[in-house]
């Protein structure tokens, strides 16, 4: 094995205490000019930054190690922050009101609004949607304010319609309106509505789940006083 090797397979072994000087020359057997050289090098690709807060280095770049990812919101916060707010779009809208979190397959129902009439209705929380439905396309599609449509394969007569809901820098959950076809389709007069119901009610969820004041104009309504699985 070369010093070179050597001396990274040390660093990527210390990567939060980071290896000094002296440990390299006892490590590798140099003396010291030869380790500044390599450190040196080291620091030219990159791959060692000085420890600001001591005489180490520590691994840097592809060596550094990786930051853990943020944890997904709790399921029980995220309902109790959108609930509100989902009633609302129900009511507002005349539809089902779906919240999914992201999921293997596809996403996870986490909260179901039925729609505000007596037909019968099945309640889907802790469902899983497919890739292809409109809930999982909105959380895998960038956040951009945009609604995406998708049509029931079941039914010819009913669609849905959702959105991007950012709970983290890093976490996407989607809400989504179910009903007629001829109400949701981009193509169809009125749809602008409900797209704007779905925008509105987003932000207001974002902004409960920040523990922000809502703003007046979302979902039209004042606010109330993930790891997958239900």
């Amino acid at each position: 094995m070369s010093h070179t090797a050597a001396a990274i397979r040390l660093l990527a072994r210390n990567p939060e205490r980071g290896v000094t000087e002296h440990r390299l020359m006892a490590y590798l057997g140099l003396p010291a000019d030869s380790v500044r050289a390599l450190l040196r090098d080291l620091r030219s690709e990159g791959l060692v930054r000085d420890d600001p807060d001591g005489d180490a280095c520590l691994p840097a770049g592809p060596l550094a190690p990786a930051e853990p990812a943020p944890a997904p919101p709790d399921c029980n916060d995220l309902r109790a922050s959108a609930m509100n707010w989902a009633d609302a779009l129900a009511a507002r809208s005349g539809m089902s009101v779906f919240l999914a979190v992201p999921h293997p397959v596809g996403v996870q129902i986490v909260h179901h609004v039925f729609r505000p009439d007596n037909t019968p209705q099945q309640l889907l929380t802790g469902s899983i949607c497919p890739a292809t439905s409109a809930l999982a396309r909105a959380v895998a599609a960038p956040y951009d304010r945009r609604c995406v449509f998708a049509a029931d394969t079941g039914r010819s007569d009913e669609a849905s319609l959702a959105i991007a809901v950012p709970c983290t820098a890093a976490y996407t959950v989607a809400l989504g309106l179910t009903g007629p076809r001829h109400r949701l389709d981009p193509s169809c007069d009125g749809s602008a509505r409900y797209e704007k119901l779905l925008r509105d009610t987003a932000g207001a969820i974002t902004d409960a789940l920040k523990g922000r004041p809502a703003c007046g104009t979302h979902a039209g309504t004042p606010a109330g006083s993930c790891r997958p699985g239900v």
